[in-house]
């Protein structure tokens, strides 16, 4: 019989392939940013406002570019002893519960749950444009998330056994056998505001796109371009109206332990959750509260997150709670790698950067 033999849990920003003296610029786009959903009550507002509110005692969490290299090192070591579990366990499948942003979903089909389970999956590095802002720095992020063309194993006999597994427990599981040549579409960002909804849709011309950034970046950095067979699993954590709930994903993270569990071949399989946790604005309370629902096993507060704290993409702690899910009745213990708030600003945006690993 499979089981899991480890569970892996990290943060997927572009900051992380970026040096530190990268971050400053990188920061300056905070500016523009549509989607910055600001806590508590998970309100988007631009950044000029969000200045004016902003308390002063988060706004002295920012000290500028001078925090940025103990950050990036802490960030970077974590990483590696990431790696270096994921290497030494040497599983058979490595499942990978991500979230897609404009890439392979968009609003003419976008589920709320998704298992891709062709033979391969096509990583191709992103295209740069000519004339763009900032160019090491954009063609450092694209290294990040994929820098040499492959076709990626997909352990696509456990997918289907999965997706089976999923509907007979009454999850409706969309799925995928194959990409598409370009993709490209629209997604509406339906978030809250003072003043109703917000009236952003991003429109993404038709491109080639290979697997998504929160698979890829597991790929390029973990996995260091030498996968084993992954199976990607997609929740549509950010875009409403269809997300999921925590309580959802919470369950959807035990339905996939269980399959594997019940699953006939003898697999190690290992669970990577890939995203998270705050963004675009820091919320230290959201992320701590989920990390430590993580290290105690809790289900209830993982499945009770209030869902205005998860609005934009900290809505991707929802990966960390199907991964909770999914550990919750192993003897699998979580140990946290590395937190790492980082202010970029300071209107608090930035990110809570997160490391974890169920041994």
């Amino acid at each position: 019989m499979a089981h899991i033999v480890l569970g892996l849990a990290t943060s997927h920003t572009p900051m992380l392939a970026l040096s530190a003296a990268q971050w400053s610029s990188y920061a300056k786009r905070d500016q523009e940013n549509r989607e910055l959903a600001f806590p508590p009550h998970g309100l988007v507002m631009p950044y000029e406002e969000a200045l004016s509110v902003i308390s002063p005692a988060v706004s002295a969490k920012y000290r500028g570019a001078e925090a940025y290299p103990a950050q990036s090192d802490a960030c970077q070591r974590a990483l590696d002893q990431l790696a270096t579990s994921l290497r030494e366990a040497k599983p058979d499948v490595t499942v990978v519960i991500t979230d897609d942003q404009d890439e392979w979903f968009f609003e003419d089909n976008m589920p709320a749950l998704a298992v891709y389970w062709g033979d391969t999956a096509p990583l191709r590095p992103r295209y740069v444009p000519s004339g763009v802002r900032d160019r090491e720095v954009i063609e450092a992020i694209t290294r990040g998330y994929g820098d040499v063309p492959m076709d990626v194993p997909v352990a696509s006999g456990f997918g289907r056994y999965l997706i089976e597994y999923l509907i007979e427990h009454d999850f409706d599981v969309a799925h995928l056998r194959y990409p598409k040549d370009l993709y490209g579409g629209r997604v509406a960002r339906r978030y809250p505001t003072k003043n109703g909804e917000l009236d952003y849709v991003r429109d993404t011309p038709p491109r080639e796109q290979g697997l998504p950034h929160g698979v890829s970046f597991i790929v390029k950095r973990l996995f260091d371009n030498q996968p084993g067979p992954i199976l990607p699993v997609f929740q549509n954590t950010c875009y409403p109206p269809n997300q999921p709930t925590p309580r959802r994903s919470f369950a959807m993270g035990q339905a996939v332990a269980a399959a594997i569990a019940e699953w006939s071949e003898p697999a190690k399989v290992a669970i990577v959750a890939s995203g998270g946790l705050s963004h675009f604005v820091v919320d230290e309370e959201l992320d701590r509260m989920v990390l430590g629902a993580l290290e105690h096993k809790d289900d209830k507060a993982l499945q009770s997150i209030p869902r205005h704290r998860l609005h934009a993409a900290a809505s991707e702690a929802l990966n960390w709670v199907a991964l909770g899910g999914a550990m919750h009745d192993t003897s699998l213990k979580m140990e946290l790698l590395a937190y790492v708030p980082v202010y970029r600003t300071p209107a608090a945006t930035g990110g809570g950067w997160a490391f974890a690993r169920w041994r």
